[in-house]
């Protein structure tokens, strides 16, 4: 049996980034990452780690444009 504490910790992850990525539709926001992976068979750990991992990068992507000197 999968552990039930998946759920909120995955659901609140997702919340989290669509908080800050609010234009984003929500399979926008979960394929966009997952382009090249078996979405049907995915488990909810890397699915987790691969929203967290691009995110982040898109995150700090974006803090490095805005802090950029002219």
């Amino acid at each position: 049996m999968r552990n039930s504490n998946r759920i909120n910790r995955v659901l609140n992850l997702i919340k989290e980034i669509w908080d800050k990525n609010p234009d984003l539709r929500l399979f926008q926001l979960l394929g966009n990452p997952l382009s090249a992976e078996d979405h049907y068979y995915l488990e909810d750990d890397i699915l987790e780690n691969t929203l967290k991992k691009y995110y982040k990068k898109t995150e700090e992507k974006n803090d490095n444009q805005n802090n950029k000197l002219f």
